[in-house]
C-alpha cells in the first residue's frame, strides 16, 4: 500500500465505522418509527392546512388558490355567531369545570371530609364517560316539555311550565363544566398532596383562618396546576361537538365544530371550507397549548421541601359534613342522575317526560343490540361491533408505537429522538376534529377512505400520546442501569425489550391499553367526521338514533355504551391504581 492511498482507506474505514454506528438497531427503529409518526401527524395538518386556501367554485367543479375561504369565516351569516358562541361556552365551562375541579380536589386532598378516599373514583367517573351521553341525559331531565325534573315539578307543585331549560347555550356550558371537572381535578390534586404542611402552618400561627389560608396560600401556589387545567378545559370544550350538536345547534346555537361537521360532510360538502375552519380552531387550541407548556407548567413553586413529612389534612370541625354533602352532591349530578336518567327513558316505548311503569319494556335494547333479531336498527347494532375491533385494535397499535417511542425517548436517546418527543406533543394540541378533517382532506381519494383503516388511522393519530406519557411515567421511574446491564451483557435491543422492559412496564402499558380501549370507545369528533355507511361507530350509532330516532331508543344504546365504560373504568383503576391519572 503507497503512501497515497493510506489516507484514503483510514478515512473509508472511519466513515464505514461512522455509518456502523449510525445504523445501530435503536437508530434505524427510530428512523422508521420517526417517519411513521411523522406521516401520521405531520402529513393531515400539512395538507389541512394547504386545503384551507382552495376555494371551491359557487357550481361546485372547480378550485381556485386564495384566500375566499377566511374572508367567508369573517363574513358569513353564521360562521362568526359559531365562533363567538364557541368562546362563550369554552369561557364558561372552564370557570364551571375550574371551580368544581380545584374545589373537590382541595376537599379530598386536603381536609378530613368522611369518606373522601372513597369518593374519589366516583369524582373521575365523568372523566371517563361521554359527554355527548351525558347531554343525552341532561336534555332528557331538563327539556321543557318532556324533561323529567320539569315533569316532576308541574306534578308534585302544580308549576306551569318548566323550572329548568338546558337546550341552549347555557345547557352546553353546564354539561361540559361538569363533565370536564375531573381534569381540572386531577391537574390539582397530585399538587396538593405533595404540599408541605408546614407552608400552611406559618399562616395559620400568624391568625390567619382556614379560608384566608387557603385562598392565600393553598391556592396560590398550586396556581400553576390550577392554570393548566383550566387551559386544557378551554380547548377541549372549544373542539367538543356531541354537547352543543345536542343541546344548542337544533336551536340556532352553533358552535364552529358543529359549523365544521355541516361544511366537512353531505352531499353539498365543502371540505375546504370546513379545511379553513378546523385550521382556524386548531391554530387558537395549539396557542394556548403553547402558552401552558411555555409559561404556565414550567412554573411550579416550591411546594415539596427536602425535609420529611405526611399531607397535611386541615380539621373542618362540623363543615366537614357540608363538604360531604358537596362531593356526593356532584357525584349525583354528574353521574349518579344521568345514568338513572338514561335507564327510566330506555324503558318506556315512546317518552313523554312521566315515568308509567305498566308501559317498561325492554324492547329498545333489543333493537339496539340483538344484531341477529330481524327488528334491530343496523346503525346502532353495526357501531357496536365497529367501536369494539377499533377499540381493540386501535388500542394494541397505539400501545406498541407507545411502547418504542418511550424507550426510544428516554432510553436510547438516539438520532431522532428529540423529533420523536415533539411529534408526541403535537397531536395534544389539536382538538379531535380538527385531525379528523386533516386526516380526511387526506386520504379521501385513497384506498383507506369509507373505511375502518381511516378511523383507526385517525383514533392512533390523535389519542397514542397518552398511552406514550403513560408509559414514560413509569418508564422514567426505573433505573437505566437494568437495560444497560442487559446490552453489556450483549443482548440486543429487542431482546432487552422483551426480557427486561416490558416484563417491568406491565402495569403501565396494561393501564394505557385500557385508557386507550376506553376513548376509542366513547370517541366521536374524530368518528362524525371521518365515518360512512358500514363505518359507524357506537357513538355515531347513538348520534343516528338521536338525529333519527327517538329518545328511548337512544337512551337504550347510550345506556349499552355507559356500561362498557363502566366496567372498562373499574378494569384500569384495579389495573392503573390511584396515581395513575394523577401522574
Amino acid at each position: 500500500m503507497t503512501t497515497e492511498t493510506l489516507p484514503r482507506t483510514v478515512e473509508r474505514s472511519l466513515w464505514a465505522n461512522r455509518l456502523r454506528a449510525l445504523l445501530t438497531q435503536e437508530n434505524i427503529i427510530t428512523i422508521v418509527i420517526s417517519v411513521i409518526v411523522g406521516a401520521a401527524v405531520i402529513l393531515p395538518l400539512v395538507t389541512l392546512f394547504i386545503s384551507s386556501f382552495k376555494v371551491l367554485d359557487p357550481l361546485g367543479w372547480d378550485t381556485t388558490w386564495g384566500f375566499g375561504n377566511y374572508v367567508t369565516l369573517v363574513t358569513d351569516r353564521v360562521i362568526p355567531k359559531a365562533f363567538l358562541n364557541t368562546l362563550i361556552i369554552s369561557s364558561g365551562t372552564t370557570v364551571l369545570a375550574t371551580t368544581l375541579g380545584v374545589s373537590l380536589a382541595w376537599i379530598n386532598a386536603r381536609t378530613n371530609c368522611p369518606g373522601r378516599d372513597y369518593l374519589e373514583p366516583y369524582n373521575l367517573i365523568p372523566f371517563f364517560l361521554s359527554p355527548f351521553v351525558g347531554a343525552i341525559a341532561w336534555h332528557n331531565l331538563g327539556e321543557p316539555q318532556t324533561g323529567l325534573l320539569n315533569g316532576w315539578a308541574r306534578d308534585l307543585f302544580g308549576i306551569e311550565g318548566y323550572i329548568l331549560n338546558v337546550d341552549n347555550i347555557w345547557g352546553v356550558i353546564w354539561v361540559t363544566g361538569i363533565f370536564f371537572a375531573p381534569l381540572v381535578y386531577l391537574f390539582v390534586v397530585g399538587s396538593l398532596r405533595r404540599m408541605d404542611p408546614s407552608l400552611e402552618d406559618s399562616a395559620r400561627t400568624t391568625g390567619a383562618g382556614l379560608v384566608r389560608t387557603t385562598m392565600t396560600v393553598t391556592l396560590p401556589l398550586v396556581m400553576p396546576s390550577i392554570l393548566s387545567g383550566a387551559i386544557i378545559v378551554f380547548v377541549t370544550s372549544a373542539g367538543e361537538f356531541g354537547v352543543p350538536f345536542k343541546l344548542s345547534a337544533p336551536y340556532g346555537w352553533e358552535t364552529l365544530t358543529t359549523q365544521i361537521f355541516s361544511k366537512a360532510v353531505g352531499d353539498d360538502a365543502n371540505h375546504f371550507l370546513g379545511a379553513t375552519m378546523a385550521m382556524s380552531l386548531g391554530i387558537i387550541t395549539v396557542f394556548l397549548i403553547w402558552i401552558q407548556q411555555r409559561y404556565i407548567a414550567p412554573r411550579s413553586f416550591t411546594t415539596v421541601t427536602g425535609k420529611g413529612f405526611r399531607p397535611n389534612v386541615l380539621d373542618l370541625g362540623r363543615w366537614r359534613w357540608l363538604a360531604l354533602g358537596y362531593n356526593l352532591s356532584f357525584i349525583f349530578v354528574a353521574v349518579v342522575l344521568p345514568i338513572a336518567c338514561l335507564i327510566i327513558v330506555s324503558l318506556h316505548p315512546v317518552w313523554t317526560g312521566s315515568i308509567i311503569p305498566e308501559v317498561m319494556t325492554l324492547n329498545n335494547y333489543v333493537k339496539t343490540l340483538f344484531f341477529w333479531r330481524p327488528e334491530s336498527i343496523q346503525t346502532a347494532t353495526n357501531g357496536i361491533i365497529n367501536s369494539l375491533i377499533l377499540a381493540f385494535g386501535g388500542a394494541s397499535i397505539a400501545m406498541v408505537m407507545a411502547l418504542v417511542v418511550s424507550y426510544m425517548i428516554h432510553r436510547t436517546k438516539g438520532f431522532g429522538s428529540r423529533l420523536l418527543d415533539f411529534l408526541s406533543v403535537v397531536p395534544i394540541g389539536f382538538p379531535g376534529i380538527v385531525l379528523a378533517m386533516g386526516v380526511l382532506v387526506t386520504y379521501i381519494q385513497t384506498p383507506i377512505y369509507a373505511t375502518l383503516w381511516i378511523l383507526m388511522l385517525g383514533y392512533i393519530t390523535r389519542f397514542f400520546p397518552y398511552g406514550q406519557r403513560n408509559i414514560a411515567s413509569i418508564m422514567l421511574a426505573i433505573s437505566e442501569e437494568l437495560d444497560q446491564s442487559s446490552r453489556m451483557a450483549g443482548a440486543s435491543w429487542f431482546t432487552t425489550m422483551r426480557r427486561i422492559t416490558i416484563p417491568l412496564l406491565k402495569p403501565g402499558i396494561f393501564a394505557g391499553w385500557i385508557l386507550l380501549f376506553i376513548i376509542f370507545l366513547r370517541e366521536l369528533s374524530i368518528s362524525i367526521i371521518l365515518f360512512s355507511t358500514g363505518t359507524e361507530t357506537l357513538s355515531v350509532g347513538v348520534y343516528y338514533l338521536s338525529n333519527f330516532e327517538n329518545e328511548p331508543l337512544t337512551a337504550a344504546l347510550s345506556m349499552a355504551q355507559t356500561v362498557l365504560l363502566l366496567i372498562a373504568i373499574y378494569a384500569f383503576r384495579r389495573i392503573a391504581g390511584r396515581e395513575a391519572l394523577t401522574a
